[in-house]
């Protein structure tokens, strides 16, 4: 009888401790090697372990912990990478997780004109708040900074330009234009100084991805933000919700975007309250001077030259890619020609497309590697990596 006890007592607890664990299992049914990061059911891993919201560790089929991160709407993200044809295998336990190298971060930079910038491995971008609207400059679409390492570098751009404008201003007060000059050249972000730079014009375009409604055959350009909310802050995924001022016609944009580790393409949802009947909507980019775009059914590229082409010498491939379909392509001109994607009949309900962009001195050097890498983006939407968990 106590043997029989034993045995019940150590079935027990190994049942007990398989059912502090999950397996989950990432399968790549595509041709493409795939690496990038997966959506996870948080309460499914949670009730598979059996378990409420308590911290988790991953580990890979070697033991080896692995990065993850909880998104704000119930998500396990990670990293991955997974042959064509193929599935990898995670095991999920309880317990504290090691402290995970950010490979995206972004904030509200109230010093600067409440700018929200944000960053991943590959790419920075920004949008411009309350602060900037109220100074009359006219700034509507999104900006994008380039860089050519993998490293957070937003905080430290910052830091370094503001100090470098307080002291060019002191030295112009005092006489001293030539110092004031030269301090700012060693510190001012729209020079590089070894990690990138901000050398993309926007101004009064959608710059690279914005959303507008159309009216009459011509854009209806958003403002500065009013509100935001970062519902998401790494190590893996950046998200941001944004809030935009009514319009004219008393219609009300908001934006969802998110931007994953090793991503050059930025998520974005949009949708619109007060729309009372049908309305054309476009997203796109701005074409900043000679540069080449491709316009295909359902992506827009350009190779931007940049604000200074005969300084700088390089490009920026900027990119809105609509998998989820469009009415047309067109390049539309004016006093900001854009290259844009169109839904013609527009009701306001929640519309996901992508935006992105990279440096022709890192990662992406030609306009035919952007093209490339767009088609690869898009087949992978279509085609994406399936979870299991058990």
């Amino acid at each position: 009888m106590k043997r029989l006890s034993v045995i019940i007592l150590l079935t027990s607890l190994l049942m007990d401790s398989y059912a502090q664990q999950a397996t989950l299992i990432v399968i790549n049914p595509s041709e493409q090697q795939r690496l990038e990061v997966i959506e996870a059911d948080l309460q499914t891993i949670n009730k598979q372990i059996g378990t409420s919201d308590t911290p988790l560790i991953v580990r890979n089929a070697f033991g080896q912990e692995q990065p993850y991160q909880k998104s704000y709407d119930g998500k396990l993200l990670m990293y991955v990478s997974v042959q064509p044809h193929s599935k990898a295998e995670f095991t999920i336990v309880k317990g504290e997780p090691s402290s995970f190298k950010p490979y995206v971060f972004g904030k509200l930079y109230p010093e600067r004109a409440d700018d929200i910038t944000w960053e991943n491995d590959l790419g920075i971008y920004r949008v411009y708040g309350p602060e900037l609207q109220r100074s009359g400059e006219q700034a509507f679409g999104t900006d994008v900074w380039v860089k050519n390492i993998p490293e957070l570098v937003v905080e430290e751009r910052y830091r370094m330009h503001m100090w470098g404008v307080g002291q060019r201003d002191s030295l112009k007060r005092v006489g001293k234009a030539k110092e004031s000059s030269e301090i700012y050249l060693a510190t001012s972000f729209h020079h590089d100084h070894g990690y990138g730079l901000d050398c993309y014009s926007v101004g009064p375009s959608l710059g690279c991805g914005a959303p507008a409604l159309m009216k009459n055959g011509e854009l209806i350009y958003p403002y500065c933000f009013k509100d935001y909310k970062i519902l998401d802050n790494g190590p893996i995924r950046f998200t941001v919700e944004l809030t935009y001022h009514p319009n004219n016609d008393g219609i009300t944009e908001h934006r969802l975007i998110s931007l994953d580790r090793g991503s050059h393409y930025n998520k974005v949802t949009v949708w619109y309250d007060g729309i009372k009947q049908p309305i054309a909507w476009a997203s796109g980019v701005v074409l900043n001077g000679e540069g080449l775009s491709l316009l295909g059914h359902d992506f827009v590229l350009y190779a931007d030259p940049t604000d200074n082409p005969k300084v700088h010498q390089s490009q920026i491939y900027v990119g809105t890619l609509f998998p989820n379909g469009i009415d047309e392509t067109k390049m539309l001109k004016g006093e900001k020609n854009h290259g844009l994607g169109i839904v013609r009949q527009y009701s306001g309900k929640p519309y996901t497309y992508y935006f992105g962009s990279a440096w022709s001195s890192y990662d992406v050097r030609t306009m035919a590697e952007w093209q490339l890498l767009a088609n690869n983006y898009l087949y992978n939407i279509k085609n994406p990596l399936i979870t299991e968990i058990k």
